[in-house]
């Protein structure tokens, strides 16, 4: 069966990436020379990394239709000479028109009546799925635009956290919006007190009967009720996100504290972007990268929210503000779905970090391509025998990555690249399996499995992350 990814209208060896306002690319002869004398077929192992060669194939019409947008609003010409709040802005423009194209080709499940022929539309007509959502596209926006999407943290933490702790209603309800780009969010974990010792969270979410005055059904009231309790760094928080899936201590209609849970807080107007009364919100300010993301603080006072703002696929509060874990014990006594509940609620930090492990791969690879391509065209020095003859018939002098030492230097780390690579795909397909148990109801795997990616989304973070920077430096 033919993939729809398979056809293309490029019939000829042209480079699909390649903007049509540009002369053609021309190859050093030394970069081609060394290409040819590869023991391997680069096309076959590029397939394997992507997955397939129909996934190469996707990912370079995704690489052409950002590549060849006619608006230039993709353009990194100026990105240096930028303020950082310039750069933000620039981002979120760069995003909003991936979402126009994705429309406009009816990728995003709003297909437009715009009927132009762009090259940039064209190339993702066939493309099916909200391909904005994947992780592999956003890496791939990122490479490109230079410019990481304020936005990526809505996929990559707001969105997977619906979806894997709260019950089918309320995905019902906040899925859709979340698709529309009405509801824009951001996950408020750290704290100025704590970050990923969670437990030890300030924040409070405290139930409010009917009775005492809340809305019919009873609602949550939150409140940052110290300096610490203070959330700060959280991505997409200081200007963006409208909604928040803030990490806070349940404390039920008795006055019991039954730790931390989760709760969708808005933060400002669906209408205006307006900050909702209550809410402090503000950016954090210039860091030393990353400066087109908008890391924030939150402070929250007497916030009320409705009791179904909790997440509620593995606790339920009813309106009388009693606290009830779901499915908490079976019928023969055991432990049930409950008792993986304090277990889930780790497993976003656990995607992040997998995914921090992903784009470590990608910033080595990024930084080896560079500098063994260079060390390949560039030519520095002469060897022994050809140095007594230079007066003579003075050769070619020698690509630098002839030199042993710069082969030392740049090989393992382009093997290291590979492992990295590998060993983030292996966690993320582990924590996949993961989000589709909770996804079907069930949390047999999740609760034998989940210490293990803990401990390894932790140690591989911390080791991928050194070494690709140490790895860097050296490029």
């Amino acid at each position: 069966m033919t993939s729809k990814f398979s056809t293309s209208t490029n019939t000829t060896n042209e480079d699909p990436r390649e903007p049509n306002n540009c002369p053609p690319l021309t190859l050093s002869p030394d970069l081609t020379t060394e290409r040819l004398k590869s023991s391997f077929n680069p096309l076959a192992i590029t397939n394997f990394i992507d997955g397939s060669a129909d996934a190469t194939s996707k990912r370079r019409l995704l690489e052409s239709w950002i590549i060849r947008d006619p608006t230039g609003v993709f353009s990194n010409d100026d990105n240096n000479y930028l303020h950082r709040s310039e750069r933000h802005t620039r981002a979120l423009a760069k995003f909003v028109r991936l979402v126009e194209l994705s429309r406009a080709a009816g990728v995003g499940g709003k297909k437009s009546n715009n009927t132009s022929s762009s090259s940039s539309t064209s190339a993702v007509n066939h493309l099916e799925g909200e391909i904005i959502a994947t992780p592999e596209f956003l890496t791939l926006v990122n490479a490109i635009s230079d410019d990481p999407s304020p936005t990526s943290l809505h996929w990559v933490m707001f969105v997977p956290n619906i979806l894997t702790l709260c019950d089918a209603e309320q995905q019902a309800q906040w899925l859709p919006l979340c698709r529309d780009w009405k509801m824009i969010g951001c996950y408020a974990q750290t704290e100025l007190g704590h970050g990923s010792n969670i437990r030890a969270l300030e924040t409070t979410a405290t139930f409010l009967k009917e009775s005492q005055g809340a809305a019919p059904g009873g609602e949550w009231v939150i409140n940052s009720p110290t300096l610490t309790s203070t959330k700060f760094w959280p991505g997409t928080l200081g200007k963006t996100a409208n909604h928040a899936m803030v990490i806070a201590r349940l404390i039920d209609g008795s006055g019991v504290d039954h730790g931390i849970h989760n709760f969708l807080v808005p933060l400002r107007s669906m209408e205006d972007h307006t900050l909702l009364p209550g809410v402090e919100t503000g950016d954090i300010g210039p860091k030393i990268g990353y400066n087109n993301m908008d890391n924030g603080f939150a402070r929250f006072e007497n916030v009320r929210i409705p009791r179904r703002n909790m997440a509620m696929r593995f606790a339920v509060v009813d309106e009388e503000g009693v606290y009830e874990k779901v499915g908490a014990k079976n019928k023969k006594g055991g432990s049930g779905s409950g008792d993986a509940a304090s277990k889930v609620a780790y497993i976003t930090m656990m995607q992040v970090r997998a995914y921090i492990i992903h784009s470590s791969n990608d910033a080595l690879a990024m930084a080896c391509t560079i500098a063994i391509r260079y060390s390949t065209i560039r030519r520095q020095g002469y060897n022994a025998d050809a140095d007594k003859k230079r007066e003579e018939n003075a050769p070619n002098e020698i690509q630098v990555l002839d030199y042993r030492q710069q082969q030392y230097r740049l090989l393992p780390l382009l093997a290291a690249s590979y492992a990295i690579f590998f060993s983030g795909k292996h966690v993320l397909a582990r924590l996949k399996n993961i989000e589709n148990e909770l996804v079907s109801g069930s949390t047999a795997i999740t609760k034998t499995i989940v210490g293990d990616i803990h401990a390894t989304t932790s140690a591989l973070k911390s080791y991928a992350t050194a070494f690709t920077a140490d790895g860097i430096e050296d490029c």
